[in-house]
């Protein structure tokens, strides 16, 4: 393998770096509406009930709610720092490209092979790492967002009965609706007082 191959080796492990990106986009993917508490069906000759509808943006609660926000500043610190570890490997791969370029004129054909694979090695562990700390964080930002979604249709539920409400709308999926059937801000309100927080778990790495 030429040098030139080994250069793409380095831009190879510089291109998984970028792979760390905010992960607030994961966080923010449309989430599927939550259901109404479960009606039984209507018993034969009984009339079926009328909708009575309330509508959540569930997006907004996902992003806006006190637990999210901790969850996000949490996961882009961490993001952070394992950036800046990865950028000093990165710079480390680089001088040494540059040390084997310079050996390859003075070293033996042998001796040069043998450097080429270390180096080589070297590559692909920095990309085993960069692949590991993102998996990590995508993890660990999924769970812990799981538990503020999980904690946020329980509580649509119960707004949802309170209000005798048997038909319940995520907001994207309507074009115009009347205020008074948007319980968004009840539902943050309560999110935020009963899950202020959410511990995230990031494994070393």
């Amino acid at each position: 393998m030429q040098l030139s191959t080994i250069r793409a080796l380095v831009g190879a492990a510089a291109l998984a770096t970028s792979a760390l990106i905010p992960l607030s986009a994961t966080a923010q993917q449309a989430q599927p509406a939550p259901q109404a508490p479960a009606q039984q069906p209507p018993g034969p000759g009984a009339t079926a009930k009328a909708p009575i509808i309330v509508v959540v943006d569930v997006q907004k609660i996902l992003q806006d709610s006190t637990a999210s926000k901790g969850i996000q500043t949490a996961v882009e610190s961490q993001r952070d720092t394992y950036q800046k570890e990865i950028s000093a490997l990165e710079d480390k791969l680089r001088n040494g490209e540059a040390e084997l370029r310079k050996q390859q004129t003075v070293l033996s054909p042998d001796a040069f092979a043998n450097k080429r694979r270390d180096f080589e090695k070297q590559v692909a562990d920095v990309q085993r790492t960069v692949q590991n700390r993102k998996r990590a964080l995508d993890t660990a930002l999924n769970e812990a967002m799981g538990q503020v979604q999980k904690n946020m249709v329980e509580i649509i539920a119960d707004v949802a009965r309170a209000q005798s409400a048997n038909l319940v709308l995520a907001r994207h999926q309507v074009v115009l609706v009347d205020t008074q059937l948007d319980v968004t801000d009840v539902v943050l309100e309560r999110l935020n007082k009963k899950l202020p927080t959410v511990a995230v778990s990031i494994p070393k790495q």
